[in-house]
């Protein structure tokens, strides 16, 4: 079966150490469409645009050090002789799955230093972290960084440029595959957005169906060691958001029934 050949350098261009790669650029393009989007939904609230701004900027840096740190856990034995290596964010790489509880934890701490209300911060930051993502999985796509399983579908895809790291042989786009999910995910917090902010719906929706698609689509990925029954830190984590959404649906049913006896 035919397959779809990746023919690009990954890095757009190197000045010393330092490489700037079509990952570094999809993920600045995601955070700015995010900030964008967050910034027009913070105008059906009473969160000023630079008020989303300045939560906006506290998410991204927060989703930076949660998804170093995560990543850093998964491969001690990649830093345990150098642990000064941890700093140094060029060398090695991150895990995505920093960006939303990372980012949300610090937009909320934000959110209610500046005392706003926090369930709208987390609900206008959401859609703009998920649309985020899904961008910067562009980059993911045409860098080959995480590895996947072989497959002979006529979309598989296979890296031929010299420096290229991604696998020379057909495999799943699997980190397609989720980007395409991101969208998805957003399409569906767009239009929970026109309806319920304030509310979590938003957030919690975004949590759960990312949590959701990394738990079936990391099965096709082949990148991260495997750590509880078998499963790989994604998929933990994606199962752990899952019960954290489950106890918060319970508990939205629970209330929501006894102001109605």
């Amino acid at each position: 079966m035919p397959a779809i050949a990746i023919p690009w350098d990954p890095d757009l261009f190197q000045i010393g150490t330092f490489r700037f790669t079509w990952h570094s650029l999809f993920s600045v393009l995601g955070i700015l469409a995010g900030m964008w989007i967050s910034r027009r939904l913070g105008r059906r609230t009473t969160i000023s645009d630079d008020q989303v701004i300045t939560l906006a900027l506290w998410a991204v840096g927060g989703g930076i050090v949660a998804a170093r740190f995560l990543f850093v856990i998964d491969n001690l034995d990649l830093f345990s002789s150098d642990w000064g290596r941890v700093f140094a964010l060029n060398d090695g790489g991150i895990t995505v799955w920093g960006a939303p509880l990372g980012g949300g934890l610090a937009l909320a701490l934000a959110a209610w230093w500046m005392k706003l209300d926090v369930r709208s911060g987390l609900d206008i930051g959401a859609p703009g972290l998920i649309l985020g993502m899904g961008i910067g999985r562009i980059g993911d796509l045409i860098n080959g960084e995480h590895h996947a399983l072989a497959t002979d579908l006529p979309w598989a895809v296979y890296y031929t440029h010299a420096n290229a790291i991604g696998q020379s042989t057909p495999v799943h786009p699997a980190t397609t595959y989720e980007m395409l999910g991101d969208f998805a995910i957003f399409g569906i917090a767009m239009w929970l957005a026109t309806r319920y902010i304030g509310r979590l719906y938003i957030f919690w929706t975004v949590l759960a169906g990312y949590g959701a698609m990394r738990l079936g689509l990391q099965f096709l990925r082949i990148d991260q060691p495997e750590h509880l029954w078998g499963l790989q830190q994604s998929q933990i984590i994606g199962v752990l958001a899952l019960l954290a959404f489950a106890v918060w649906a319970v508990n939205r049913v629970r209330l929501h029934w006894a102001s109605r006896t």
